[in-house]
């Protein structure tokens, strides 16, 4: 093998992590077809690439799908001891209530003990009596009153004893909520992290992957093509996709859309360990109350309440078949009714968390002739990465 041949072979072997530098242009195909063994070694290196690809998109979704999950689990603990908090600190504000009044009776009747004769009625009602019998009425008086204040007294001793108990238990539930949700924010930056990784991974892939199939083909098919051709090509498979959902080409815009909402990546479409099964969309974790927009123009087909687990559901007809479904939105967060046309980028509503939901977010869908598509991969063919 000449000096020529094993620099081109050297030119096609494939490193652990591929960069951008590592994938072979056109000229270097062009090149490696005058030489058998530069054809073969670009052949297995651009195997090697599109395997190395695939592969990195896979272990992105499932560190995200595990960092998401974790955050999802951490996020309902914090939510649900909120909520517990909250009524536990209600419970502690009630019986504080509730010991100042019994505190307040028990003072009063105390007060009325002492009126009759200070600190001993006996006494007191001796003294001023003539008569046995209103002596004996009297010192019964007495002692029921001094029963009642003993009572009350005792009363507003457990009930003061109950308030700070449920206070201090207020307490430490506070101090658990600060731990939680500092463990449910250090959870969401790592799916963040995790999210961008995925994110990155899809767009490398999606940026080469076709090229790379185009390459393989002419060095496997051994004939001349220019990257026009390739550009082409790449037009004609994504037509080829969406034809064999039966939708009409001619009918999607290649530009025109934008991203539907803020946020990161909390779970993918397919199937999902997060979910125990099958996810139908993308969901775009954000604050609740965030704008939600059009992700292209289109005749709005249904706005209302979703039975089915998508709470408050906006769907836009985009002609063409494709629809986009957009899920969880707040009772009164939806800003347009059906029938109504939108465009692309236009505020149809806000982000909430109605239906089957743990967590403020978007549920994004798309359609194609009623099945359901990867709204990820539809709007990379777009140029628009979630």
């Amino acid at each position: 093998m000449g000096a020529a041949a094993l620099a081109l072979v050297g030119a096609f072997i494939v490193p652990a992590v591929a960069h951008a530098d590592d994938y072979p242009s056109w000229d270097d195909v062009v090149a490696a077809q005058n030489d058998e063994a530069a054809a073969a070694a670009a052949v297995t290196q651009i195997q090697n690439l599109l395997v190395q690809l695939q592969a990195e998109v896979e272990r992105t979704k499932a560190d995200l799908e595990a960092k998401a999950k974790k955050w999802q689990q951490l996020d309902a603990q914090y939510q649900a001891k909120s909520a517990e908090t909250a009524q536990l600190r209600k419970q502690a504000e009630d019986a504080q209530a509730i010991a100042l009044d019994a505190e307040s009776r028990a003072g009063q009747w105390a007060a009325q003990v002492v009126r009759i004769g200070g600190t001993d009625p006996t006494l007191s009602l001796f003294a001023a009596s003539d008569q046995a019998d209103d002596l004996l009425s009297a010192i019964g008086v007495s002692a029921r009153i001094s029963d009642q204040a003993n009572t009350l007294y005792e009363q507003a001793v457990q009930q003061r004893n109950t308030a700070q108990s449920l206070t201090d238990q207020a307490q430490v539930m506070e101090t658990e909520l600060q731990r939680l949700e500092q463990e449910a924010a250090a959870a969401m930056a790592e799916a963040q992290a995790a999210s961008e990784a995925a994110t990155k991974a899809v767009i490398e892939q999606r940026e080469h992957q076709q090229q790379l199939e185009a390459q393989l083909e002419v060095l496997q098919q051994k004939r001349a093509v220019t990257e026009a051709d390739y550009q082409t090509g790449v037009q004609k498979r994504a037509e080829e996709k969406l034809a064999q959902l039966g939708v009409d080409w001619s009918q999607v815009s290649s530009s025109g859309w934008t991203r539907p909402a803020g946020g990161w990546i909390s779970a993918v479409f397919g199937y999902s360990d997060s979910y125990g099964g099958y996810h139908s969309g993308v969901d775009l974790a954000q604050s609740c109350w965030n704008p939600i927009v059009a992700a292209h123009s289109g005749t709005v087909e249904f706005a209302g309440w979703n039975s089915g687990g998508y709470g408050y559901l906006t769907i836009i007809d985009h002609g063409g078949g494709l629809e986009s479904y957009y899920g969880h939105q707040p009772d009164g967060g939806q800003l347009v009714y059906a029938g109504q046309h939108v465009e692309t980028g236009e505020l149809i509503g806000y982000v909430g968390t109605t239906g089957n939901s743990t967590g403020c977010h978007l549920h994004f869908e798309m359609r194609a002739n009623g099945s359901r598509i990867d709204p990820q991969e539809f709007l990379a063919a777009q140029g628009i990465y979630l």
